[in-house]
């Protein structure tokens, strides 16, 4: 899709620093102004970085002009940014009420700022409350049930055998009685249809933090979602899309009272 440009004449001042951090060399600028280099309006990948930068309001780029954007404010401070992350626990024990809906609101608006490789934006989200995580639980359950009364699952994921019982007792070792769920569906034609799920949820994932909403990575879910056609179905995953990440969430039922002390993570090259 051919991309749009307006430039502001009175306030453009031909600083040039949209034509240098246009990082696909869409732009240009002459004696007539800033405008679309050749063939421009195509190979913009609208990340809208002329739009933010422009010192002067002067650019808008795709119906979004400066107005439509949120002003700049100061970042956290780096010790209240590290006491964040080192405060961030995976929740497993939440309470059952669904979050209200204006946090509900501020955590998938979050998901609007999420970036993607090349700036594709090839990725879905499917958000569940308490109703559908019910639904995608019981699938689940149904579907590991058979697997292990038919030996399979101990054949294939003998190191899985200590949930085995659990399961059959009908504990919810997968999602964790959680309220909430969100899945990531990322197009198969993304150049980092690898990366860009887990950059989603680890945005998601600071966020919540800051909200009070605990978290969970979930790689039971993210496979059973990948294997369990009918929970594809419930996700209403597009065609052209495969299960990316998932990640549990809700109140958390726990309050730890300290960050932990983990053993420092190896620096520098390894040794040769």
């Amino acid at each position: 899709m051919k991309s749009n440009l307006c430039i502001d004449p009175e306030r453009c001042t031909r600083c040039g620093l949209c034509v240098k951090d246009c990082t696909v060399h869409a732009l240009t600028c002459d004696d007539t102004g800033v405008h679309f280099a050749a063939n421009g309006e195509n190979i913009c990948i609208n990340c809208q970085h002329c739009l933010a930068i422009c010192p002067h309001g002067a650019l808008s780029i795709n119906g979004v002009s400066p107005a439509d954007c949120a002003p700049l404010s100061t970042p956290p401070a780096p010790e209240t940014m590290l006491n964040l992350i080192r405060q961030r626990r995976s929740i497993r024990h939440f309470l059952p009420q669904a979050l209200p809906p204006e946090v509900m609101d501020k955590l998938i608006d979050s998901l609007n700022w999420t970036p993607t490789g090349c700036n594709a934006r090839g990725l879905q989200f499917f958000v569940a409350g308490p109703d559908e995580v019910a639904a995608c639980r019981e699938v689940t359950n149904k579907w590991l049930k058979r697997l292990i009364k038919s030996g399979i699952m101990g054949i294939f994921l003998p190191r899985y055998k200590r949930f085995f019982s659990a399961i059959m007792d009908g504990d919810d070792v997968i999602y964790r009685n959680a309220p909430h769920l969100i899945v990531v569906t990322v197009s198969k034609k993304s150049p980092c249809k690898h990366a860009d799920p887990f950059i989603a949820l680890t945005q998601f994932d600071l966020m919540a933090q800051t909200l009070g909403v605990g978290t969970c990575w979930c790689g039971f879910a993210e496979y059973a979602f990948k294997l369990i056609p009918a929970l594809r179905r419930i996700a209403g995953v597009p065609q052209g899309h495969k299960i990316g990440a998932a990640m549990l969430f809700g109140t958390p039922a726990v309050n730890y009272q300290r960050s932990t002390a983990p053993a420092p993570l190896p620096a520098g090259l390894p040794p040769k």
